[in-house]
């Protein structure tokens, strides 16, 4: 206990007291209670980040608002707690207004004041961009040579890319943690896929379930929803959160009512082409505030852009770019309809899968649509098209020509055509074509799982 012989003192002691009434609360594993562990369910991401956690340089988790980046720490914890001792754990989520007015300094003190112990510290500091000046005593922690591990979290992706990049370059390491993909989703459903014979064997729930996928998406929270409406309500708040405290508060939006209506209409115009300019006139809007409002948008990763493909970065940004959403079910749920727009929700999964295999962009020429070319390198490796259905005879041939003409162009000897259910290879003198049904092409991409 901390003896407060003048008034600053004993304003400080009772600082003091309050911070670590609300440490205690947030690290229940010091008092041997792992309760909070009960309700965790695994995700693969956690194999992924591991990897990070074990280097001395910060390791900082990025994504959008209620993705998972807590329960990922808290997995990451778990793990920590089977070969360390639990003091040597600090956990704090900064958006409690229990933190309101502290800096990291005085936290931090009030954590060793607690736990008094020689040896390495794991400090774990959710929504760390909720304190002032937090990159410049992440910085000198860093800098310190003190035996600390320190994870952060944030809901923006400029968390490492801009304001404090002068900071922490060379310092830091980043995650970005995304919605359930449809692979996790199976797996918080029960579902277990390891083989291709599994795969098949399961075909009808599969399917099923990417049913569900599609409308209500992979928030973790909406996927453990049983209630349908319930689902809707959740998402419609998680896009109302993003807004306003991710975009409109962060950037000091003063336009917020049109900043609303943008959002909204992006969502529900995912894998159409869009141009600054055409946005500025349906929201009156100048051009320049436009572009700064669709940069906001996707730092709070609610929506991703696709470039005109170019190996000229000027005709790129010259062309309108292709706007897909971080969670099918968050478009649903600002949607007035679902089955119409199948189709571009299918796009927009498989965007979500592509883009962390390599570079992606779209193509047009003239007549040809090709809806993601795949750079890795220097190299165009990968050309897709998605279809929900290639029933009608018109529509077949023209994406396989469109296909063809675009493998031409690039010298690729296969092009793949993404369908909801169709399955073929055809041979042609121009090259291959593979028709791949979606529920098995995301376990082809994301799994080892051969054809």
């Amino acid at each position: 206990m901390v003896h407060c012989i003048i008034p600053y003192s004993r304003i400080w002691c009772k600082v003091l007291e309050l911070l670590k009434d609300a440490l205690v609360f947030w690290n229940p594993w010091w008092q041997n209670s792992k309760e909070m562990f009960k309700h965790l369910k695994d995700r693969k991401a956690l194999e992924k980040i591991k990897p990070l956690f074990f280097r001395k340089e910060i390791t900082a988790i990025t994504g959008v608002r209620r993705a998972g980046k807590t329960s990922l720490m808290h997995l990451l914890i778990q793990d920590i707690l089977k070969s360390q001792k639990p003091e040597t754990v600090m956990y704090v989520n900064l958006d409690d207004p229990s933190f309101k007015g502290a800096n990291l300094d005085q936290i931090y003190e009030a954590y060793k004041e607690l736990m008094p112990f020689q040896g390495m510290s794991n400090l774990f500091l959710d929504e760390v961009q909720t304190i002032d000046d937090w990159e410049r005593w992440v910085k000198k922690s860093y800098d310190s040579f003190q035996n600390i591990k320190i994870v952060i979290s944030g809901s923006n992706s400029s968390l490492l890319q801009t304001e404090y990049s002068t900071y922490l370059v060379g310092r830091s390491l980043s995650y970005e943690l995304f919605p359930l993909s449809f692979l996790e989703y199976l797996q918080f459903k029960g579902v277990e896929i390891k083989t291709e014979t599994d795969l098949i064997a399961n075909k009808s729930l599969i399917k099923n379930l990417l049913g569900k996928y599609l409308k209500y998406g992979g928030f973790p929270e909406v996927a453990m929803e049983d209630n349908p409406t319930m689902k809707y309500t959740i998402l419609k708040e998680y896009f109302n959160a993003i807004l306003s405290r991710d975009v409109i508060a962060r950037y000091e939006i003063r336009e917020r009512k049109k900043m609303g209506r943008l959002g909204v209409y992006l969502l529900t115009n995912i894998a159409n082409m869009l141009s600054a300019k055409s946005l500025g006139n349906t929201m009156d809007l100048n051009i320049h505030t436009v572009q700064e409002y669709l940069d906001d948008l996707e730092e709070a990763y609610l929506v991703f852009f696709v470039n005109h493909f170019s190996y000229s970065l000027k005709s790129q940004y010259t062309y309108p770019r292709k706007v897909y959403c971080v969670d099918p079910g968050i478009r649903s749920a600002l949607s007035f309809s679902f089955s119409p727009d199948i189709g571009r929700l299918l796009e927009n999964i498989v965007f979500l899968i592509l883009r962390n295999m390599g570079d992606v962009y779209y193509w047009k020429d003239g007549k040809t649509d090709i809806d993601f070319i795949v750079k890795q390198g220097e190299k165009v490796t990968s050309l897709i098209q998605v279809c929900y259905s290639i029933d009608d005879p018109k529509t077949k041939k023209r994406e396989e020509r469109s296909l063809l003409k675009t493998m031409a162009h690039f010298d690729l000897l296969q092009g793949t055509i993404i369908t909801w259910d169709h399955e073929e290879t055809i041979k042609m003198n121009e090259g291959i074509i593979e028709y791949r049904p979606i529920w098995k092409w995301v376990f082809n991409e994301s799994l080892d799982v051969n054809h």
